[in-house]
């Protein structure tokens, strides 16, 4: 048995008896089998989910996306968001869309194949975690699979799994993991072109989610605490992985013209609402330490932490930075000083710092202040230190790679049991969390109980009531209960922060709905004027224009939006619906030269709409309709048998 001394290092690989190193594969593949199946399990209840959140703006509502297959090119070329109405126009990260867009192909608007392989990846990443700790740390097998069972069941784990779109975490994670098994075998092996290997993973994991460039210097970490590399091999190891991050940030700014994310609005970072250096500093350690806690009680969880969730740091007298900021300087004072030792938990506060260090804020204010998602790779230290000092409390014989089962069950039963129970009680919660992410409306329902004054959420909240889509679903009687409860929400998210053009837009559509159209063009006009470069908004003032009768100006705003975005449909088919008013209007008028003239306009802009989309029946019937009223029956009668085809 290990010696439970106080702070014992574990001990490190060369002093390891070579005849010990190997695992019993028997034992390893039935743990690995029960780790994979476990994590399957856990979330199979979200196989029958709806898209949800964030799925939006990479896949049901983005048309690179739906695209399929043909518009890989384009998403190799273009920002995640590319597509979507809000385009953040900062971040790249091709690999997990072109999935997103190869699924589409072969299962349109059918969110269970990219539920399907969320879950797949996540247990394959368990597995692949247990692997890469089974290659590096080699010792106790048991304690390693405790390790990757608390990573497996972690609730924190929910968003990243149930949402489709945090695919990015998941496959930039995994491929992470499949590099240092790779660092591992070019070590060990002395395979050369495993380095190679090691560095095309970290390159795809790159291609996956901008945050994998902490592994630059979480790869020196794993080789100092676990390999007697010599130094000719960890700076060559080293010197690859920094030369891969350089081939991907050359790609990424050609792409993109610059790196992070420009123009970050406060509602998505609230740390942007700081009046000073040390409020936004100190705001973000107090963060940090809300990630700590999220790790260790991961109750109540929320898919949205942004503004008015978590106050803005204004004084040094403030408890939880004060908290937050001791702990972190005790964490990383005492990863210093056992770094000589090798220590095991030195390594986990290490590796979890690092890895935390983008989604931190401290070094760059990124796209948000807290979520979830961002723990996921850091993760695995937590993880690890919860199975380090639960084994050193069983007092699990650390040095034996291969015990039986009964022996590890015998050494401590008590503590066998708690670890049981936290097990269980992860796994419970899990299971229950997955629920809340069916459908939107459940989720936005449930977390705004946990964030009552996200300003986020409770305008997702209501825009997700008043969507077309929704709402054609609904009896009247419940659609004056969404519109009720949707209006509530709009102004109270309106109320808590006025200059968001995505609230005024949605307050804008209720209006509209109650027929206000005097109220819907303000709230419309407002959302424009806050963000001009948004199609969206400049086609709905124009749908506006265009139900009180004033085609012209219509027309004008609808032009905009074609000029904004040409790839959507409805700006055009909008903007032909003005011009064929318009027409008719000079029609009546016996003005023949004008009304031939914007007819005609009216025809080219549904054409370009059926062109966009071939399955607009509206559009096609509009265009039916034009040609007939210019007396060229033919072409009438011809799209007016497509739309009735469709």
């Amino acid at each position: 048995m290990a010696s439970s001394t106080k702070n014992k290092k574990h001990t490190p690989a060369k002093e390891v008896n070579k005849s010990t190193t190997i695992y019993d594969r028997k034992t390893i593949i039935r743990l690995s089998v029960f780790l994979f199946l476990i994590s399957f399990l856990l979330y199979a209840n979200t196989l029958k989910h709806e898209y949800v959140l964030d799925d939006a703006s990479v896949i049901n509502e983005n048309l690179l996306t739906k695209g399929g297959v043909y518009s890989i090119k384009q998403i190799l070329s273009s920002s995640y968001r590319e597509g979507y109405v809000n385009n953040d126009f900062g971040t790249y990260r091709p690999l997990s869309k072109v999935m997103f867009a190869i699924e589409w192909q072969l299962a349109p608007d059918k969110p269970f194949l990219g539920h399907l392989i969320n879950v797949l990846l996540y247990a394959l990443s368990v597995v692949l975690l247990f692997m890469m700790l089974l290659r590096f740390i080699k010792i106790n097998v048991y304690f390693l699979f405790f390790a990757a069972l608390v990573f497996a069941v972690h609730p924190i784990h929910t968003e990243v799994v149930a949402n489709i779109k945090s695919r990015d975490e998941i496959l930039s994670t995994l491929f992470l993991l499949l590099s240092l098994l790779s660092v591992y075998g070019f070590i060990n092996r002395k395979k050369v072109l495993l380095l190679p290997l090691s560095a095309f993973c970290f390159f795809l994991a790159l291609l996956s989610k901008e945050s994998a460039m902490v592994y630059v210097a979480i790869v020196p970490l794993v080789i100092y605490f676990f390999t007697q590399s010599s130094l000719k091999d960890h700076l060559k190891i080293t010197g690859t992985m920094i030369a891969a991050a350089v081939i991907y940030l050359f790609i990424h700014l050609r792409v993109m013209g610059s790196i992070g994310i420009p123009n970050i609005h406060p509602t998505d970072n609230s740390i942007l609402m700081a009046t000073n250096y040390f409020q936004q500093k100190a705001t973000a350690i107090l963060i940090l330490g809300k990630y700590l806690l999220l790790l260790f009680f991961p109750q109540p969880l929320s898919c949205d932490y942004s503004f008015n969730t978590i106050p803005i740091v204004t004084s040094f007298a403030n408890s939880g930075f004060l908290a937050s900021l001791l702990l972190h300087l005790f964490l990383l004072i005492y990863a210093i000083r056992k770094i000589k030792e090798k220590h095991l938990v030195s390594f986990c506060i290490l590796f979890y710092l690092i890895s935390m260090a983008i989604a931190s804020n401290l070094f760059m204010v990124i796209g948000t202040n807290l979520a979830e998602r961002l723990l996921f790779f850091p993760s695995i230290a937590f993880s690890l230190v919860v199975a380090y000092f639960i084994g050193k409390w069983a007092k699990l014989d650390f040095k034996t790679l291969n015990p039986k089962w009964s022996t590890v069950l015998k050494s401590n039963q008590l503590v066998i049991m708690f670890l049981g129970i936290v097990v269980i009680l992860f796994s419970v919660k899990t299971i229950a969390r997955n629920k809340d992410w069916n459908n939107s409306v459940l989720l936005y329902e449930t977390d705004l109980k946990t964030v009552p004054n996200s300003t986020h959420l409770l305008m997702f909240h209501a825009d997700n009531l008043t969507l077309k889509d929704v709402v054609a679903k609904l009896s009247d009687e419940e659609k004056k209960k969404h519109f009720a409860i949707a209006q509530k929400e709009i102004d109270k998210a309106l109320s808590i922060y006025e200059m968001m053009p995505d609230a005024h837009n949605v307050a804008g559509r209720i209006w509209y709905e109650y027929k206000n159209y005097n109220l819907a063009y303000k709230e419309y006009s407002r959302a424009m004027y806050l963000n001009p470069g948004t199609a969206s908004y400049h086609n709905n003032v124009g749908t506006c224009l265009f139900s009180t009768g004033k085609y012209a100006e219509a027309a004008d705003e609808f032009k905009k939006a074609t000029l904004l975005n040409a790839k959507d449909a409805d700006n055009f088919n909008n903007l032909g619906s003005a011009y064929g008013e318009m027409g008719q209007t000079f029609k009546r008028n016996n003005d023949p030269t004008n009304a031939d003239k914007y007819l005609h306009l009216a025809i080219d802009n549904f054409y370009n709409a059926t062109q966009l989309n071939p399955k607009y029946k509206g559009a096609f019937q509009f265009l039916g309709l034009t040609y007939k009223s210019i007396g060229d029956t033919v072409n009438g009668n011809k799209y007016l048998e497509i739309a009735n085809g469709l």
